[in-house]
């Protein structure tokens, strides 16, 4: 201000309709609403379906479908050498707590394959059927839904199937609490997972969701599993499916007769 110029008459800035000044940058209030309204539907949306992720059935697991006989006994290497040791890949360590689900420091790979529960269908598992109860468990308790590496799609599909014909061969999902874990777990896969189909072949999630919606009495839901999976087997080719595939599908069809032959896709 130049010395002795009297100073600058201050004015307002022109106003456009409802009220918004021009020249600023924030949007009108209208849209403001909006924008807030929208953001709180969304993340209300997403409680709501965390809420749906963590509550399979408002309390209880759903009803099984009465099976016509037992899965076999199983006929897969070994990995568990103690209640909480585990050898793969030529290297033996001790899940020291529920934090181990977890130690990144042992590699993806060797907790990837901690996570698949191979052991429960491994040879001369009923022998170890007390450890197996004791870390499907402690599994369920310290493995909340989408948290680390056990919710990854190449440890989730093949522990779904795991468990499932270890129940089948011997009632190992008895506590509700595991039973509600294995229903979060396919509803997880079913909902995050099953849409990765479109980048390739995934076998191991049609495999899941079938043996799922299968193993769970007729309801909407297990229906729903069952037909995402047949439709996804429809799919593939016969050499997109492993041998083993090939014959836990063929014995799935005999343990539930009654339901459409799983292994019958062209």
């Amino acid at each position: 201000m130049p010395d002795g110029s009297a100073p600058l008459p201050v004015t307002r800035q022109a106003t456009g309709g409802a009220g918004h000044v021009r020249g600023d940058r924030r949007p009108p209030a209208g849209l403001r609403r909006l924008l807030s309204r929208f953001v709180r539907d969304y993340v209300h949306g997403l409680k709501r379906h965390e809420r749906y992720l963590m509550d399979p059935v408002h309390g209880r697991s759903p009803s099984l479908r009465p099976a016509a006989r037992r899965w076999p006994a199983g006929s897969g290497p070994r990995s568990m050498t103690a209640p909480r040791a585990f050898s793969f890949q030529g290297i033996e360590r001790v899940l020291p707590d529920s934090r181990g689900w977890h130690h990144q420091p042992w590699g993806q790979d060797w907790i990837g394959q901690l996570h698949r529960f191979d052991d429960l269908n491994a040879v001369d598992a009923e022998q170890r059927r007390d450890w197996h109860r004791a870390l499907v468990l402690n599994w369920a308790v310290a493995n909340g839904p989408g948290r680390g590496p056990g919710w990854e799609a190449p440890s989730l599909a093949p522990r779904i199937v795991n468990w499932i014909k270890w129940d089948l061969r011997g009632g190992g999902l008895a506590s509700e609490t595991t039973r509600r874990s294995l229903v979060v777990q396919v509803r997880y896969l079913r909902h995050f997972f099953s849409r990765q189909w479109r980048d390739g072949p995934r076998p191991d999630i049609a495999k899941a969701l079938i043996f799922a919606g299968s193993y769970f009495a007729d309801g909407r839901e297990s229906r729903a599993w069952l037909r995402k999976g047949m439709r996804a087997l429809g799919t593939l080719a016969p050499t997109d499916l492993s041998t083993e595939d090939l014959r836990d599908l063929a014995l799935l069809s005999l343990v539930y007769p009654d339901l459409h032959p799983p292994h019958g896709h062209r």
